[in-house]
């Protein structure tokens, strides 16, 4: 017990330190540095000329300007080295927490500034490189907890996860990298203080490191890392559920909805408090593990209270606003609900008529649905490009005709059904009086004046019954707006860069790279967003709490399940779990 007890006084003797490392830098990169990186991004896509930036236009973007094309390769390379100076100082900071000199708050901070005037003196790009491959491939763990901006960035789009994954040899070839990145991680995490403090090349750092865990060490070194990893969202798991019974026990007790609110903001306040001190643990553990050192001791007479309970105050003033804001009922307005590719859990053959009977049942506000222009200029309702995987036939939808597609029987996961013309599907939908999300895919092989012919066949019933249209491409969008502004279209984004400035009245994004950024430069130019595709009850919960405008999903029994919960369960408990949710995704 009484070490215990002294091991909380060490950290308690450094809290002023801990909470102006870890609250200063992230405050400063959340509101200052991404902003600001946002705004220029953003004007710099503005002189290419084009109003977005994704896979389909991104050579064209870049070979617009060759000066601005310089500037953006710039400020690629400026983000890179604030992540790596963002890591450097989270090191150097806890480093010096480790020191055997007993510091005050100014020796400390000049002590930090001068590790930092080192480390910048001797960077170099193999440095820049090994850190982004340490923190973004082997060790992904590290930069989702300490947030590096730009390197969480770096994501694989879930729908390519769910893709590999769902192919069982991709699977377990997935599976292995993951164990095989893992144990490089742990081989080569003894290089990162030779290269941040030592100042060694990045070779010498790694030979240093192999050779220390070679053996039976490597095994030792496996398993204390996975241990330093795990031990962190088990503590504030712990302490983020007592949190919650407190809130859930005291509510009943409380004579009205304030009490419950306040309680449930300082629970809030100490709840952030709590993830950044487990941040805290975790890095003093992690460089602890690395160099051997850790906290000295300190005579009680040293611990002068003041100047800790002032920045105290000040993280617990900024942690409650934003708690305050978090937990005043978000779910008031709840996200419209629409299935992808009209099926619900796998309940039919994508895209066919009998997915939509079935999935209509459950009346969700949306089906999204796929179009494709056929040989003899028709519409049929496909996703993919190339037949063969559902249909067994070869080639895409541009070498039939809509007589010869609509004669064709897809088949998915022991299912088969007839491929539907659209105007099949619009008849029946419109029976099921079951509004549409008509995605307009579009080929090389289309036909130039495709999305004009649909429009003029389809565009007026699609307005008369509040349907909707998005695309991949801009283009299209652009000529659905000319067409009629009544007829809501979204675009699609595979990924979150610059914030796109279109005609568009939404964006469908891809929901692993979506964040709190994105959302309010939507709110605040008036533009919905629909997040395409989350799955599983984690990924919904994360959407919900960013307030999207709508989901995409392939399991919408699943989603409709959740948000009547929400609905329900208006307790402050339950909003309060559901941020402490939010902070435990941040450690996977």
């Amino acid at each position: 017990m009484k070490k215990i007890q002294r091991e909380f006084q060490k950290i308690y003797y450094n809290l002023d330190k801990i909470l102006l490392l870890f609250f200063t830098l992230f405050t400063f990169m959340e509101f200052i540095w991404i902003p600001l990186n946002s705004w220029i991004s953003e004007g710099l896509l503005a002189m290419t000329g084009h109003a977005y930036l994704s896979p389909t236009n991104l050579l064209s973007v870049f070979a617009e300007n060759l000066l601005v094309t310089g500037l953006f390769i710039l400020l690629f390379f400026v983000n890179i080295a604030i992540a790596y100076l963002e890591l450097a100082l989270l090191f150097t900071g806890v480093w010096q927490l480790l020191d055997e000199k007993v510091k005050h708050l100014p020796d400390y901070l000049r002590d930090v500034r001068d590790s930092m005037v080192a480390i910048i003196r001797h960077s170099s790009l193999p440095k820049v490189l090994f850190l982004l491959f340490y923190s973004v491939i082997l060790l992904p763990s590290l930069r989702r907890v300490l947030n590096i901006y730009y390197f969480n960035k770096i994501v694989v789009p879930q729908f390519i996860v769910d893709y590999l994954s769902n192919t069982v040899w991709l699977g377990i070839l997935i599976l292995f990298f993951l164990l095989l990145f893992f144990w490089l991680a742990s081989r080569f995490m003894y290089a990162l203080p030779n290269i941040y403090f030592e100042h060694r090349s990045v070779k010498e750092s790694i030979a240093y490191s192999w050779k220390k865990t070679r053996g039976r060490k490597q095994v030792s070194s496996f398993f204390r890392l996975i241990w330093l990893v795990t031990f962190p969202v088990l503590l504030f798991t712990g302490i983020g559920i007592l949190l919650y019974l407190v809130q859930l026990v005291a509510e009943p007790y409380l004579p009205d909805t304030g009490p419950s609110y306040w309680l449930a903001v300082v629970c809030y306040a100490i709840l952030k408090l709590a993830y950044y001190g487990v941040v805290a643990l975790f890095m003093m553990g992690f460089v602890s593990l690395l160099t051997g050192k850790q906290l000295p001791n300190y005579r009680r007479k040293r611990l002068r209270h003041r100047l800790r309970l002032a920045i105290l105050l000040v993280s617990s003033l900024v942690f409650g606003t934003q708690g305050a804001l978090a937990l005043y009922y978000p779910f008031d307005t709840l996200p419209v609900t629409i299935s992808h590719r009209g099926v619900d859990n796998g309940n039919a053959v994508q895209n066919s008529i009998e997915s939509l009977e079935k999935t209509s049942q459950l009346k969700p506000d949306y089906i999204e649905m796929d179009v494709q222009e056929t040989k003899d200029g028709q519409f049929i309702v496909m996703h993919d490009t190339d037949l063969l995987a559902l249909t067994g036939n070869p080639g895409g939808t541009h070498d039939y005709t809509l007589a010869e597609l609509t004669g064709m029987t897809a088949s998915e996961n022991g299912m088969a059904a007839p491929v539907p013309s659209f105007d099949e599907y619009l008849e029946k939908a419109d029976e099921l009086r079951q509004k549409l999300l008509v995605e307009i895919k579009v080929t090389k092989a289309d036909s130039p004046k495709l999305t004009q012919n649909f429009l003029k066949k389809y565009g007026q019933r699609l307005i008369a019954k509040g349907h909707q249209m998005q695309s991949l491409d801009y283009r299209t969008i652009i000529e659905i707006k000319q067409y009629s502004e009544k007829l809501v279209s979204f675009f699609i984004l595979p990924f979150n860069s610059i914030y796109p400035t279109t005609v568009a009245d939404g964006y469908t994004m891809e929901y692993t790279s979506l964040d709190q950024n994105f959302m309010v430069k939507s709110w605040i130019r008036g533009k919905s967003v629909y997040a395409w595709t989350p799955n599983e009850e984690e990924s919904m919960t994360k959407m919900l709490l960013l307030q999207v405008d709508g989901i995409i999903t392939d399991n919408m029994t699943e989603l409709q399940i959740l948000m009547e919960e929400m609905k329900e369960n208006r307790r402050y408990s339950d909003l309060f779990f559901l941020q402490f949710q939010s902070l435990i995704y941040n450690f996977e």
